[in-house]
Order: structure tokens, then sequence, then C-alpha cells
């Protein structure tokens, strides 16, 4: 006998995470390549770093630690409501977005049920579908690599539990604008659960763009997915939260353990929602790396997809991986879009000045180079 035979039967559809170079933290970056500098620009995190503000609360926290946290974090939920114009019950915290997602799963996903995610999205909504033992089913992107909602609404069965929708989308940056959104949302039944995973709200620079929290009155079961991890800078410390109808934030607590957010994050969160000025620098540094790319791309002549987000995905016009490995030897680390079938496709986060700077400087060498 052995581990196979007592693992639940969706075990053979699971795969632990494996770390790959673009994976790794910056000093073990540095330790397998035997270089004193690298820039990290596969992640999405914010160059910026967390505030002083946040630092120092966070900071105070911890002559407390031997006590238990509040169980919810009504504070931040109280915060985030007040902010997005609902009440504290509508809102629930997460240890990151992806617990949430796998909350999302645990609370509403039953084998054998389909759960609809674009082709080109977050891998996460597929990890926890294959957990909970359902079905997942694939919409089709449009040319533009921009989500195609009538493709998706076709894609409706009576098996139809969930569909997962990223917003901005990652990994093309690319939004659902506000009248396709509405319109999405009138036609999908009310049965269904519609998750819209918001990570990426904050960067949004188009006009087209509204949070799905604007709609919550106009669908039965939608819930709206952010995280600290980008614009707040702490992605170290494990924050997500959901926004969502009473009735499915009340179904989300029944399976969500108490305590699942740690004290010294919810410190610096609170910490973070009131220092507006940090978060507004983070946006300003996003759009100066932002063109800095979107000029080098137009220069060489690689066609890339504007972005609403911290990253901006490319078109090398060759193998990905060739780019890749030659932008590693300059100590550069992107994201090929490989997994995703887009082989000639790189993503890369924006960084500090410098950060971009030397990417882009690698880049030109290397394509002027090819």
């Amino acid at each position: 006998m052995n581990v196979n035979n007592i693992v639940r039967k969706v075990y053979p559809k699971l795969t632990p995470y494996k770390c790959g170079l673009a994976d790794l933290p910056v000093e073990e970056i540095k330790a397998v390549l035997g270089k004193d500098q690298v820039y990290k620009l596969s992640f999405n995190e914010s160059p910026l770093g967390p505030s002083p503000k946040v630092i120092q609360a966070m900071t105070e926290s911890l002559t407390t630690l031997n006590l238990y946290p509040s169980s919810a974090g009504e504070s931040i939920m109280q915060k985030i409501a007040e902010i997005e114009g609902v009440c504290s019950e509508q809102v629930i915290l997460s240890n990151g977005a992806d617990e949430m997602i796998i909350l999302i799963g645990q609370t509403f996903l039953e084998p054998e049920d389909e759960v609809i995610i674009p082709k080109l999205s977050f891998i996460q909504y597929l990890a926890v579908t294959n957990l909970m033992g359902a079905k997942p089913v694939f919409s089709e992107m449009n040319d533009d690599l921009s989500v195609n909602l009538d493709d998706l609404l076709r894609k409706i069965t009576s098996k139809t539990k969930a569909i997962f929708l990223c917003n901005p989308n990652n990994p093309t940056g690319k939004i659902l604008s506000k009248t396709d959104l509405q319109d999405f949302l009138n036609q999908v039944p009310d049965r269904i659960l519609v998750v819209i995973d918001e990570a990426y709200y904050e960067y949004a620079v188009s006009s087209e763009f509204e949070t799905g929290v604007r709609y919550l009155n106009e669908h039965k079961f939608l819930l709206v997915v952010r995280t600290f991890s980008k614009a707040h800078s702490l992605a170290g410390a494990r924050l997500g939260y959901g926004i969502g109808t009473l009735e499915v934030i009340d179904a989300i607590n029944h399976v969500r353990p108490p305590f699942n957010v740690n004290a010294v994050v919810q410190a610096g969160a609170l910490a973070s929602l009131e220092d507006i000025e940090h978060r507004q620098k983070a946006m300003a540094l996003n759009h100066q790396g932002k063109k800095m790319m979107y000029d080098a791309f137009e220069s060489l002549g690689l066609p890339y997809l504007k972005s609403n987000a911290n990253f901006v995905c490319f078109d090398t016009k060759v193998d990905s991986n060739v780019i890749f490995e030659k932008l590693v030897e300059h100590g550069v680390i992107v994201r090929t879009l490989k997994g995703y079938g887009l082989d000639t496709y790189i993503r890369v986060s924006v960084g500090k000045y410098e950060e971009v700077l030397a990417f882009v400087n690698s880049l030109k060498e290397i394509v002027t180079q090819e």
C-alpha cells in the first residue's frame, strides 16, 4: 500500500508548486546565477515597498504577538466597507487572495460542477477547480488577447456553477469595459457564482474600467476578490479580501477558519488603507516604468499590449526562451508565457527606474544582436 491508496481521487490532477528561476526570491536567484546584482521582474511585486507608516504599525504590533488577533479582522472589514460603500458584512478577509480562491472552491464547488475560465488567466482558478474535483471549461480569447465574453456565455450549461474573471487580466493586463461587464452580468443566470479577481484594479488607467463592486446589486451571486500584495506592497505579509453579496460572504464564512489573518498584517493593512499618498507614489512609479517599456518596444518594433496592471506583455517574435535566457545572462529575470500557449510572449513586471532601465537596455542589446 502507498499514499495513492489513501489520497483523494483528485490527487492525480494536482501538482505541487515548483519554483523555477523566475519564482525564486532575489537572494536565491543571485546564488543560483553567481551574480551580485539581479533585477527580478517576474512576480508583479510592488517595487516601492510598504510605506513607513505600515512598517511602524507592523513593528508596534510585535509586542502583542502572544495574543490572538481579531478572528475575522473586523476593523479592516469596516474600513474597506467604508471606502467601497458597502456594509462590513459584505467583506471577508483571507491569507492572501490565493486563500480566498481556495475558500471559494471549498464553499461552492462539488465534483462534476463546471467552472468556466478564460484560456489566458490566473492559473489558480484551474488549480482550485481541480482541487475540488470540478470540471474546468475554457473559454476562448479574442484575437487581441482580451476575454471573449460572448464565447464565455456560450459555454454556460446546466452544470455551470461558477465563472472566474480577472479584471485587469493576468497575464495580459487587459480590462473588461464597464459596458461589456454590465451586459455580461445581465446575461449570466442568477444561479451561477461570478468571481471577479481585481488584484490589479488600483493600476487600471482606462476610463472604461469599472470595479465589479458597482454591480453587486445586479447579480445575485457576485464576489470581487482583491489583494494587498500589489499596490499596497504587502505580498510577503499575505492578505486578500473579498467584497460580495451578503449571501455569498455568509456562505464563505461557514468555511473560513478563524484567525486566518495574522495580527501583524492586520495592523499593517489598516495603516496602508489610510496612506493614500504612498499608493499614489506607487501608481506614478508604475506609469513611468510602463512608458519606458512602451518606448523601448516601439523603437525595437516589438508588439506589446497596453497594460492596466503593473506588468507589460510583449511579443518577442522568436522563441521566448531564447530571449529569457539572454536576459538572465544580463541578470534580468522575466516570465515567459509558454505555459499559456503564447510561445513568443514574455510578461515583464514594472520595477524601479533602474530595474526597468536594466531590462530595456538589455533587451535592446539582445534584439539588435539577433
